[in-house]
């Protein structure tokens, strides 16, 4: 017998071998070696003052605890270990971690229940306090967008924000995002759990709107065969 070549850490699962790159963006999934980074920037601040906490749970907020399996960043390695643990074509979630001129500077997430059928993707981000105001927020979106539309075939992605925060709804609506319903939903904050409204976006290949520069992918094909998706995506069939 010959012998036998190692594979690859990205050849055992794909989605590490993904890179998207806009200019001096580029989107890759979140690995191990990046979590120290991540955490400092998580450290830095998220929620820019006078904003409305943004996500479900105040998971920012926790006490930095090192080293303690109920405080951050524990809690959130649990959280990310998990996604990936959990990765199936039936329900799967796309932590890409946004790196400008390769430092670390947020967090783009894409998920997908049923995606064969549905074609959905949900997609949620974030920035660190240095790096928000700069149109990173909105170029990320883009690429995560883009990819989801050209390269996976997607129909619609939807998102959310908490209503007023106006940063978050701008962002949306630069991408293409239109409303798409108000929803009543329970945020577990820092001082306890409390009823908020959230309004829901859509967005669709006919309201889209592109970067106005070149976007690269790799590694696309070994996602697409990992995730089950066989066809091409829609918007080829239509050129």
């Amino acid at each position: 017998m010959g012998e036998s070549i190692m594979l690859t850490l990205e050849e055992i699962f794909p989605p590490y071998g993904l890179a998207i790159t806009c200019g001096d963006v580029e989107l890759r999934v979140l690995r191990d070696d990046d979590l120290p980074e991540l955490v400092e920037l998580v450290r830095g601040g998220i929620q820019a003052p006078g904003a409305p906490m943004p996500f479900l749970q105040a998971w920012h907020e926790e006490p930095f605890s090192p080293g303690s399996p109920d405080g951050f960043p524990a809690t959130s390695l649990a959280w990310w270990w998990t996604q990936r643990a959990q990765f199936q074509p039936q329900k799967w979630s796309l932590a890409l971690a946004v790196r400008r001129r390769g430092v670390l500077v947020g967090m783009q997430d894409m998920m997908a229940t049923d995606f064969t059928q549905t074609r959905h993707v949900e997609t949620g981000s974030w920035l660190g306090l240095p790096h928000q105001g700069r149109g990173i927020g909105t170029l990320m979106r883009q690429m995560a967008v883009g990819f989801a539309f050209d390269e996976l075939g997607a129909l619609e992605c939807g998102s959310g924000y908490i209503v007023g925060n106006d940063r978050s709804a701008g962002v949306s609506r630069k991408v293409g995002y239109v409303d798409n319903g108000l929803q009543r939903i329970a945020q577990r904050t820092a001082d306890g759990t409390i009823g908020v409204t959230e309004q829901r976006m859509l967005i669709t290949p006919d309201t889209y709107v592109r970067p106005d520069r070149p976007v690269s992918v790799t590694g696309a094909d070994a996602v697409r065969r990992f995730l089950a998706i066989e066809r091409r995506p829609a918007s080829e069939s239509k050129t």
